[in-house]
C-alpha cells in the first residue's frame, strides 16, 4: 500500500491522481501502525506528495475561474467601446501629425 502510495503521489503530485496517492498513503499509514510493517517513509512521501496534487487541483481551477471571469467581463465591456463609424472619427490629431492643420 506505502508504494502505491509513493508510486500514485509522484505520478499525480500536479494532476488529480495525487488525491489517490493521499488516500493510499493514509490508508497505508494506518496499517503500518496496526500491523507493525514496513514502508512509512514510502507512506508519508505519497501523503505530502497528495497534498500538493491536491493543491494543484486548487490551483487550476482558481486560474480557469480567473481566466473565465476575466474574458466575461471583456465581453462585458465591448459594447462600451466607441462605435467604429468613420463619420464618427475625429481627423483632426492626424491632420495635425501630418502637418496640414
Amino acid at each position: 500500500m506505502s508504494i502505491a502510495a509513493l508510486v500514485l503521489g509522484i505520478v499525480g503530485a500536479c494532476n488529480p491522481v495525487g488525491v489517490l496517492g493521499l488516500i493510499f498513503g493514509m490508508i497505508a499509514k494506518r496499517q503500518i501502525a496496526e500491523r507493525g510493517e514496513g514502508g512509512d517513509g514510502f507512506a508519508t512521501t505519497g501523503i505530502v506528495l497528495g497534498w500538493i496534487g491536491v493543491a494543484s487541483i486548487v490551483f487550476w481551477i482558481l486560474y480557469v475561474i480567473f481566466w473565465v471571469t476575466t474574458v466575461g467581463t471583456i465581453v462585458d465591456h465591448i459594447d462600451d467601446l466607441p462605435t467604429s463609424d468613420p463619420t464618427d472619427w475625429d481627423y483632426s490629431v492626424v491632420l495635425t501629425l501630418l502637418g496640414a492643420a
